[in-house]
């Protein structure tokens, strides 16, 4: 019986993992399951010893993941079966540690474990393998009061509200699930809890009330004096999975098309954005080497119109570099032509090379260990590319703006790095067309919105087949287009000229960076009572036996 309720409130907590965040069933989610969706993992957890606790962590990492991210599947078959027991496994060990925590602190279990969770959620973004999918703080991405507090603690913050608030509920359920403490009724319950958690509930409710009205607050000032920028997103609904001249043509002129009727809504349009590899072909490549007829014809006639335009075209693309040796680099990157600069013909433009690249579908940096491994991507549906090293800021137009690529504008910190080096907005060119699946591309902009608000700067996304937007310094969305759907969005992003950082992008991630030290100085102290008090009960333990002796 015991192990039944386990699986069951394993399987539980899952589902309100996958509920809580946009998903294949309700496409915004169900934002305040995210205050609820770890009373569920608490309260396994402390059913659990640390010999079974892993086997709960395997299983809810398989089911929770498994459901969230459902897309890769669409991109590959392998993936999902890979990627299921690395999120078993990495959840496995964090079940671990939650457990273990709960045992060096008995008396406040919830919330040790809700450090270790913190920990474990910052921790997952970093790396060759970070994925910073699923964090529970953007489950709120909708409830614009909430998310204005990321502008001083970055997504962490309304984690940290999340989490915090799971760790009270599971408690008030354990209480209320104890036969001694029903026995006093529910207000027997209730002031018990009040009695060994008014602190940490105190701090709480203080900290909620300051987000609500600091978000309040926020939301109703501006940035003061700014720059409008007229511009607009194109979507051309491309399928990544077909390849070859023919489809690389087609798109090329249906972004064409789409172009000419933004410029024909608004002659005066300052920037065109396209997405991420909207053109496939080595653009420059292609021009000065001239040895692919095809492709060198596609390249000029896009020269020719962009040239007869006043405006300023950024779009994706594909750049083979040179660098000298055996082979050319590939990077996946953004090209920047302004007629106004006398860069489109010749074409010369302005590029950013992509430098947080997908691990395995783009980059693999470990061919020397695993020869085997990196032969088999080679060989699959993947391209691998060159990473970039500079976190580029283009200045176009009166405007200074940065082009985070796709998967990019969902890390904190590199967003964070483009706007202390001088970007005033984004510029996100995305493709989440091979997901082939909308709850993908929803979760993919529950993330970008956060990074408007962490640094106070609006973006423009124009993305394949969705989300193209536009957001607002305070991370509200307008424009959105319809997914899988060819279109066009134009519009207005308001640049604030003067830029007065904010504590988070001034200070970056301060709030997990206390979460660890906490964590360790906790892990210091408990360690040290616990082998104090293990001696004291040594002690106790001699002194009895002295007695009995002496009897």
């Amino acid at each position: 019986m015991a192990v039944l309720i386990n699986l069951l409130l394993t399987v539980f907590s899952s589902l309100l993992f996958f509920l809580a965040h946009p998903n294949f069933l309700f496409a915004e989610g169900f934002g305040f399951l995210g205050f609820l969706c770890l009373v569920p993992v608490f309260m396994l957890i402390r059913r659990t010893s640390l010999k079974t606790a892993w086997i709960y962590g395997f299983i809810y990492g398989a089911i929770s993941y498994g459901l969230f991210s459902n897309w890769l599947a669409n991109f590959n078959p392998y993936t999902i079966y890979l990627g299921l027991p690395v999120f078993g496994v990495i959840l496995a060990l964090v079940f671990e540690l939650m457990r273990a925590a709960s045992r060096l602190f008995p008396d406040r279990d919830f919330h040790a474990m809700a450090l270790v969770w913190l920990i474990y959620e910052f921790l997952k973004t970093k790396g060759f393998l970070g994925y910073p999918y699923g964090i529970i703080g953007y489950t709120q991405w909708n409830v614009g009061v909430l998310i204005q507090s990321a502008s001083f603690g970055g997504v962490w913050w309304v984690s940290l509200l999340c989490v915090t608030a799971s760790t009270l509920i599971a408690y008030l359920v354990r209480l209320f699930l104890d036969p001694k403490e029903r026995k006093g009724g529910v207000l027997c319950v209730i002031s018990r809890f009040w009695k060994e958690r008014r602190i940490l509930t105190s701090a709480f409710f203080a900290l909620m009330g300051f987000t609500v009205v600091y978000g309040i607050v926020r939301l109703n000032v501006g940035d003061g004096k700014c720059t409008e920028v007229s511009l607009a997103c194109i979507q051309n609904n491309t399928d990544s999975n077909k390849y070859g001249f023919e489809v690389y043509l087609r798109d090329v002129e249906k972004l064409k098309e789409l172009s000419e009727k933004a410029l024909e809504e608004n002659p005066k349009l300052d920037f065109i954005i396209w997405p991420e590899t909207a053109v496939v072909p080595p653009f420059v490549y292609n021009y000065q080497s001239r040895s692919e007829p095809k492709r060198y014809a596609m390249v000029c006639d896009l020269v020719d119109f962009m040239s007869v335009t006043d405006s300023c075209f950024v779009f994706g693309n594909q750049s083979t570099v040179d660098n000298g040796g055996e082979y050319m680099d590939d990077y996946n990157s953004v090209l920047v032509f302004d007629t106004r600069r006398k860069n489109v013909n010749p074409p010369v433009p302005e590029t950013y090379y992509k430098i947080h690249l997908v691990p395995f579908t783009e980059y693999f940096p470990y061919d020397r260990l695993f020869p085997w491994l990196y032969d088999k991507l080679l060989m699959g549906d993947t391209h691998l590319w060159t990473p970039g090293t500079e976190a580029k800021v283009f200045n176009e137009r009166g405007i200074s703006f940065s082009t985070p690529i796709c998967f990019e504008d969902t890390f904190g910190s590199l967003c964070r790095t483009f706007v202390k080096n001088g970007a005033r907005c984004f510029f996100n060119l995305s493709n989440d067309s091979w997901s082939g699946s909308a709850n993908c591309q929803m979760q993919h902009l529950s993330m970008a919105v956060f990074r408007s608000v962490e640094n106070a700067v609006p973006t423009a996304r124009a993305t394949a087949s969705g989300a193209t937007c536009l957001i607002d310094s305070r991370g509200r969305i307008s424009g959105t287009l319809d997914f899988f759907k060819a279109d066009y969005l134009s519009g207005s992003i308001s640049v604030p000229d003067e830029y007065s950082p904010t504590a988070y992008n001034a200070l970056g991630d301060w709030l997990p960076v206390l979460e660890i030290i906490l964590a360790a100085a906790s892990l210091v102290y408990g360690i040290v009572r616990l082998i104090y008090r293990q001696k004291k009960a040594g002690r106790a333990t001699l002194k009895n036996r002295g007695k009995r002796g002496r009897m």
